[in-house]
């Protein structure tokens, strides 16, 4: 196990390189830096954001992104900027790249879905009516998005009138790349919209996490298959492993649970004494596993799943 001070404020958004020796981190202290795991140098410092900003690395490890207030894409090796839309232009909660690295999205809670081609930058079109619809009165997104593995589906979550007195229900919608349209999961419970999902790794499961509650969808039959509330507390981030038999979740606590992806039961945990948890990353190869804390520590354990 490894802890150590990344940042000065609380840290957001975690990510592992493709191949594991660096690790990518953003906080409230308006910074992002790569850090190459051993030695523990920093290789990096980018700008951050002075609000809970995610952070991805493409899967060709040649891109740094950054949400929060406004969006930064930058060259992993040279710095520099490919893209860099400002707030309140833009606004992401969660950004994600495409498995086939040509292109990265990002959304944000009642802002339309933005999608950019790489290597270029270039800004991708959208459906006013579909994936890149904003708030209107019918529906508004909840600020969620994920690629499936194999590239072919992007999910968005929305929140949907009802037009009755339940308010809105969580929908999250499935498009294909063109933005038609595939599928929708909806969730029964109406405590709040996914605020981040993510697919399994054979792309079969959809996990989202609403508040206190963690949501799972069979993407196929488009049904719910688990539902848990552990406690009040509410999910701050979630992963899979890569072999897909766990997922890996932290709340607003000091622990890092793990869920079975069959039984859908709790078999384990980590209790790191450094602070409330904000996020989690799993390195590609499954053995290496990371969160970030409020007080602005890091920290990286091995694991054998």
């Amino acid at each position: 196990m490894l802890t150590f001070k990344a940042h000065t404020k609380p840290v957001y958004g975690l990510a592992f390189s493709p191949d594991g020796r660096f690790l990518l981190t953003s906080s409230g202290d308006e910074t992002v830096k790569l850090w190459e795991y051993e030695g523990l140098k920093l290789v990096r410092e980018l700008p951050g954001s002075k609000f809970a900003a995610p952070v991805a690395l493409s899967p060709d490890d040649r891109f740094i992104a950054r949400g929060g207030y406004g969006v930064e894409v930058w060259e992993t090796g040279s710095g520099e900027s490919v893209i860099s839309t400002p707030y309140p232009e833009t606004y992401a909660d969660t950004l994600a790249f495409a498995p086939d690295g040509k292109e990265i999205a990002a959304s944000g809670s009642g802002k339309s879905l933005k999608r950019w081609s790489l290597p270029r930058g270039s800004l991708l079109p959208t459906s006013s009516r579909g994936m890149g619809q904003g708030r209107d009165a019918s529906r508004f997104p909840a600020g969620a998005v994920a690629y499936s593995p194999d590239g072919s589906l992007i999910a968005t979550s929305f929140g949907v009138n009802t037009y009755t007195s339940a308010g809105y229900a969580s929908h999250v919608c499935l498009w294909d790349r063109k933005g038609t349209l595939r599928g929708e999961l909806k969730a029964e419970h109406t405590h709040g919209h996914p605020t981040s999902i993510v697919f399994s790794p054979d792309g079969s499961l959809l996990a989202g996490i609403y508040g206190p509650i963690l949501q799972v969808f069979n993407v196929r039959t488009k049904a719910q298959i688990a539902t848990h509330k552990p406690d009040k507390k509410h999910f701050k981030g979630l992963t899979f492993t890569p072999n897909g038999k766990r997922l890996v979740i932290v709340s607003n606590d000091k622990s890092v649970r793990l869920y079975d992806t069959k039984s859908w039961t709790e078999v384990t945990g980590y209790e790191w004494k450094v602070g409330r948890l904000g996020c989690v990353a799993v390195a590609a190869d499954g053995l290496r596993m990371a969160a970030g804390s409020d007080s602005g520590k890091v920290v990286v354990w091995d694991v054998d799943l």
